[in-house]
């Protein structure tokens, strides 16, 4: 039998633990003021940081569920926080605002004005920069200790989250259909890319430095990050908002709003598996060690397929849809936001995502959208050879 505990602050109940033992069960949910729709990420100590549509950013133990601090911003936030290496959490906000925040306290360390709501999730460089997108057509680069400009280039409304190559090229989508791969330190631009359709898709990068992303034109796209030239393409049947993930070998995973979780060949674009459920999907996957695929959808489901096969292992009924995607702790703990305003703990059998270049939402844990091969150390596992 479940154990629960109720955890309430000033009469509030903020969030209910309980102690799970099969893999779909809840561990706890926190409740904040409205819709979750901002993907968590996970500091070293297991803290886990997600912003809400209520303007706040908070700061949660990631075994309880309870609440170490919130952050009021004046907008809606959407954007998911990126860590740094010294523990600051950089987050966006419709109020325009790109905020630093000690990830401690959540005391502000600065923030940095522009022009139109910050839709985008922060990715940080190796050099200590942060770039981050706005509405107001630009991708900005910005000093992480400091806030200060360093560059800005127009390049449309930029919903799309930049992803950082080996190299250190900054590959970023936007609106007006075209995804940019731009030098990091300049911000000249290297190549770019054009689609049939807007870009919020944040761009995923693999082992070999392909670049994998959705678009509105219902197209998943593979491009050689060295040159942009299209290695392939995969239909779907609705627009693709989410973005992909790499797991092991020559997998890349990805949800479409035509309802669908697809499973492709990351060579040649082909087809492994396709799994439906009942909702549009723009939650992008995550991929445990295990090869177990989660992903939320609109039917107000949080699902766990097996990664060869496309056959569902679980699902979990929230009480709203499930747009924001899924990060995977260490421990097995899955977290993920829902529409009902409450983020959620789920237990799985994944001790961690899987070793692959690019096996979640923004890369890794931190959500720094940066590809890290450290993590490589045994052979891929294919589909289909």
């Amino acid at each position: 039998m479940r154990k629960l505990l109720l955890i309430w602050i000033s009469g509030i109940l903020t969030s209910t633990v309980a102690e799970a033992s099969e893999p779909g069960e809840v561990v706890w949910a926190f409740v904040t003021g409205s819709p979750v729709r901002s993907s968590p990420s996970i500091g070293g100590d297991g803290t886990v940081y997600v912003g809400s549509v209520d303007k706040k950013v908070y700061a949660l133990n990631g075994a309880t569920g309870e609440k170490k601090w919130e952050f009021v911003t004046g907008g809606e936030v959407l954007s998911s926080p990126a860590i740094g290496s010294d523990g600051t959490v950089y987050v966006g906000s419709v109020d325009k605002k790109v905020y630093a925040l000690n990830g401690e306290s959540g005391m502000k360390k600065w923030e940095f004005l522009t022009e139109d709501k910050v839709y985008s999730s922060p990715a940080i460089g190796k050099g200590g920069t942060v770039f981050v997108g706005s509405m107001d057509d630009h991708l900005y680069a910005l000093n992480s200790h400091t806030g200060e400009k360093k560059w800005s280039l127009k390049i449309g409304d930029v919903g799309s989250s930049p992803s950082i190559g080996l190299d250190g090229t900054i590959y970023v989508g936007s609106l007006n259909t075209k995804l940019f791969a731009l030098d990091g330190k300049t911000g000249e631009i290297k190549w770019e890319f054009k689609t049939q359709g807007r870009i919020g898709s944040s761009p995923a990068i693999g082992l070999d430095g392909t670049v994998y992303f959705g678009s509105v034109d219902d197209k998943v796209y593979a491009l050689n990050g060295q040159t942009g030239l299209k290695k392939w393409e995969f239909k779907t049947g609705g627009n693709v908002e989410g973005s992909p993930v790499v797991g092991t070998g020559n997998v890349v995973y990805i949800g479409s709003e035509d309802k669908k979780v697809y499973a492709l060949d990351s060579r040649t674009g082909a087809k492994f598996w396709e799994f439906e459920t009942k909702g549009k999907m723009r939650s992008s996957p995550a991929v445990g060690r295990d090869g177990v695929v989660y992903i939320g959808s609109e039917d107000k489901s949080f699902y766990a397929l097996d990664g060869q096969t496309g056959v569902k292992k679980w699902s979990v009924v929230m009480g709203g849809n499930v747009e924001s995607s899924p990060a995977i702790g260490s421990d097995g703990t899955v977290y993920v936001g829902c529409w009902d305003k409450k983020l959620y703990a789920v237990h799985s059998s994944s001790l961690g995502a899987v070793a692959s270049a690019w096996p979640q939402f923004r890369q890794g844990l931190r959500k720094v959208g940066v590809l890290d091969l450290s993590r490589i150390k045994y052979p891929f596992l294919h589909i289909g050879d």
